[in-house]
């Protein structure tokens, strides 16, 4: 029995592929932390546009089909996983998707290594099947949960303690999203892009283009927003044939029936979210479903932007409404409304477009120094290598 307390581990991080999403950016994270406190991270994947960075921050790609939900490609995985693990001297086995995480579990159990898991997603609660099948993420001697809410979930559905739970929220480089690292001839640059035109209040709905985000409830809400401002929509407007959406279809058809055409604007995939915040007054995330956490709300405050979101899920944790006045001295972070409640979104819109620059400028601030305090990058993988010395102290007994 070899005890590794005082030093970073070998860390075996499983996910189906290494595309854009939380899971995947969580995953290069904690790869930079391992590397910079001295452990090694091994991805095992099928892959993606994150290859490339995992092995730029000192971590390790091996690629397997750990994608599949086929039964047999799952139970070839076990041995497949178990063999990596021991060729690598991992640790601990961390799986980041409920694909992957029945392979990871038998593998851990077949080796006599810790396995545990972190729900991203949903938490759903029927069918039972479904259940079943998901509760592979519980089933470690730890579970992170990245917010109270997915906690509760978790709890709630899945019947398990709560000391087995560790609550890890997502977090962001407040560093990136700093506007004081973006220059005005950038700003000027993307809001002639964009068709920006002077004086127009900018208001920016950074998420996927699909039905649950809530963007046509937003389309809807700013339909009856008086004076002069534009809609940004960001998110891939194409389907998987490369053909325009139906759903995009549905915003462009709705927005010509409310006279809205000339003040949308579909940006598509914007890489440089940091310059995308610096360029609106407002973010809105319109989430007709409760988020898990929310990350998008977290780095718009990030960028001193001052958010609208949907009142549940993690919103609730990561967007601070309070009833103080809107001046320098305010907590408030933002403001929460009831989901798919396009009345209460359009008088809040009116509300907030209606405050002053230096109102929504404190606010933003409040925003930033919220975030800096509790949402960083930093803090999560500070928490999470400290789990994974708790996991391989209890497990060997330590």
């Amino acid at each position: 029995m070899t005890s590794i307390t005082g030093t970073a581990p070998n860390i075996l991080q499983i996910i189906p592929r290494l595309d854009g999403g939380g899971a995947e950016a969580t995953t290069l994270e904690i790869t930079k932390a391992l590397t910079a406190a001295g452990g090694r991270s091994v991805v095992v994947s099928e892959g993606g546009k994150l290859s490339d960075s995992i092995i730029a921050a000192g971590g390790e790609i091996i690629n397997a089909p750990v994608a599949s939900k086929n039964p047999f490609i799952i139970y070839q995985n076990i041995n497949r996983l178990a063999r990596i693990a021991e060729e690598q001297n991992i640790d601990i086995l961390h799986a980041r998707s409920r694909a992957p995480a029945w392979s990871s579990l038998w593998a851990a159990q077949k080796i006599g290594k810790p396995y545990l898991a972190t729900y991203h997603s949903k938490v759903h609660d029927n069918p039972k099947l479904k259940i079943l099948y998901n509760s592979v993420m519980t089933r470690g001697v730890r579970v992170i949960a990245n917010s109270e809410f997915t906690a509760a979930r978790i709890r709630a559905v899945h019947k398990i303690a709560s000391e087995k739970i560790a609550i890890i929220p997502r977090g962001c480089d407040p560093a990136r999203f700093d506007p004081a690292h973006i220059s005005d001839a950038d700003i000027k640059k993307q809001r002639a892009a964009w068709g920006v035109q002077d004086g127009e209040f900018v208001i920016l709905c950074p998420a996927r283009l699909t039905r649950w985000k809530g963007q046509m409830v937003l389309l809807d809400a700013v339909a009856r927003l008086p004076g002069n401002f534009r809609l940004i929509l960001t998110g891939d407007t194409s389907d998987k044939t490369g053909a325009e959406s139906r759903f995009a279809k549905e915003l462009k058809a709705r927005a010509l029936e409310a006279g809205l055409s000339e003040k949308l604007v579909f940006a598509g995939h914007v890489a440089n979210m940091p310059l995308a915040y610096a360029v609106a007054d407002l973010a809105v995330l319109p989430s007709l479903d409760p988020e898990p956490f929310g990350r998008t709300a977290v780095e718009a405050q990030a960028a001193t932007l001052p958010v609208i979101v949907s009142d549940a899920g993690g919103f609730r944790e990561t967007v601070r409404e309070d009833d103080a006045l809107y001046d320098s001295d305010t907590n408030r972070t933002g403001w929460r409304v009831p989901s798919g409640d396009v009345d209460a979104l359009a008088d809040k819109l009116q509300t907030v477009t209606s405050l002053s620059h230096d109102a929504l400028s404190a606010i933003g601030q409040a925003a930033r120094l919220w975030v800096m305090e509790n949402f960083t990058t930093e803090k999560m993988c500070v928490q999470t290598l400290q789990i994974y010395q708790l996991v391989i102290r209890d497990y060997h007994g330590a």
